[in-house]
Parts: C-alpha cells; sequence; structure tokens
C-alpha cells in the first residue's frame, strides 16, 4: 500500500468512526426522556439532530477537520455559557456545571440577580411573560441545553480526532471556563454589580475570548450554512 493510499484509508475508517459514535449518540437523543431535549417537541428535536448530523458531515469534509470542529466549538460554548453563567450554581440540578462554580471569574451566584437581568436581558420572554420569572427561567434553560447538545456532539466528534476523549474534555472544559467567566464578567460590567476579577484579570480574559471569536469566525455564516445542509436532509 502506497503512502498515499494509507493516509487515504486512515482518513476514511476516522470518517467512518466519527459517524458511527455520533450516529449512536443522536439516536440515544432521540429518546423522549434524553434530559438536553426534554422540552422539544418531535418535529424540533428531529430537526436539532438533523441539524447536528450535517454539521458532522460538513466537518468531515472539510480541509482541516478538527480546525473546523473547534470552531464550531468556539461558538457552540459561547452561546452555552451565555446562558450557562446564569444557571451554575452549587444546588441546581444542572450538575454538569457544578465544576465551573470553581473556575476564576464565575461565582455562582448570578442567578440571584435574575430580578434585575431579566427586564433587560429577556425583555421579550419577561414581557410575554408578565414579569413571571419561572417562564423566563424555561426560556433560559431551553436556550441553554440546546447549545450544550451542539457542543457536546462536537466535543464527541474532537474526542476521534485527539489522542483521547480526556483530551478533547479537558481542551472543552479550558474552553467553558474562559467563556463562562467572558459572560459573567460582562454581565455585571452591565449591571454595574461587583466585579468577580481585578482590572487585569479581567483585561487578559477579554483579550484571550476576542481571539477565539475572531477564530472562530462568523457565527452567523456558520449557523446558515449548518441550516441549509440540515435543509438538503428534508429538513426545515
Amino acid at each position: 500500500m502506497t503512502t498515499r493510499n494509507k493516509t487515504e484509508t486512515e482518513a476514511y475508517t476516522l470518517s467512518e468512526a466519527v459517524r458511527r459514535s455520533v450516529a449512536v449518540w443522536l439516536d440515544t437523543a432521540n429518546a423522549d426522556e434524553f434530559k438536553l431535549l426534554v422540552g422539544l417537541d418531535r418535529w424540533t428535536r428531529h430537526r436539532v439532530i438533523a441539524e447536528n448530523m450535517a454539521k458532522i458531515e460538513m466537518i468531515l469534509e472539510a480541509s482541516d477537520p478538527v480546525e473546523h470542529c473547534y470552531r464550531n466549538l468556539i461558538r457552540e460554548i459561547d452561546s452555552e455559557a451565555e446562558m450557562g453563567v446564569l444557571l451554575a450554581n452549587s444546588t441546581d440540578a444542572y450538575a454538569e456545571l457544578t465544576y465551573i462554580c470553581e473556575e476564576a471569574g464565575v461565582s455562582g451566584a448570578l442567578h440571584r440577580e435574575i430580578e434585575q437581568i431579566a427586564p433587560v436581558l429577556f425583555a421579550d420572554e419577561y414581557a410575554h411573560s408578565n414579569g413571571d420569572l419561572d417562564l423566563v427561567w424555561a426560556s433560559i434553560k431551553g436556550a441553554y441545553d440546546r447549545a450544550r447538545f451542539d457542543a457536546e456532539t462536537s466535543q464527541l466528534a474532537m474526542s476521534h480526532f485527539m489522542d483521547s476523549a480526556s483530551s478533547a474534555a479537558d481542551m472543552v472544559r479550558a474552553m467553558r471556563s474562559l467563556f463562562y467567566a467572558f459572560h459573567e464578567e460582562g454581565t455585571r460590567r452591565q449591571f454595574d454589580l461587583p466585579m468577580s476579577l481585578d482590572s487585569r484579570e479581567s483585561q487578559d480574559l477579554f483579550v484571550m475570548v476576542a481571539e477565539l471569536m475572531k477564530r472562530a469566525g462568523s457565527y452567523e455564516d456558520r449557523i446558515t450554512a449548518i441550516e441549509n445542509r440540515a435543509a438538503k436532509s428534508g429538513v426545515t
């Protein structure tokens, strides 16, 4: 076997491994009791799953699948953290967020300010619910669950590209630490709340996140491309 043929065979084998692994994960996600999608109707659940499968196919077709997957993760974890930082606390039902409260810049206490935050950051939800914060929380949790599901699908793909699943998990954890702290600092600044980081730490954090966002490219373009690819499979 020539070197070129060997390389092509290895790439094909890796692609098939990613497809099989993600297919099993998405099949599990289609179950009614699956936590991250539990609040969705069947049509919406089907669309979310189709979009994630489309995303995986686009990753595998990319000239640099690892970089393409990494850029997806940046967008998805940024979206997750924007909602998740309000859910993160040591007693919340979202146990997967307990560890994030141990990270610098993440207090796990931002949820206590929801009465001040909701009318501004979630103005439509707040207005349509007539100030019912339970309904606002439902919207926050729904957005978080969707973003978390997208991120976990990308992480699963990344685990095949890296040395091990634990390496991918460590990388994702580091990214979450940055974005959760970034969104907490931004919210604290916006609402004139006491800061969790000193000025130098905050500046360094914003620089690092800005670099990640620059690397990710246009979020809107990436979402549109995924939706268009999913639509070709008959999902609109």
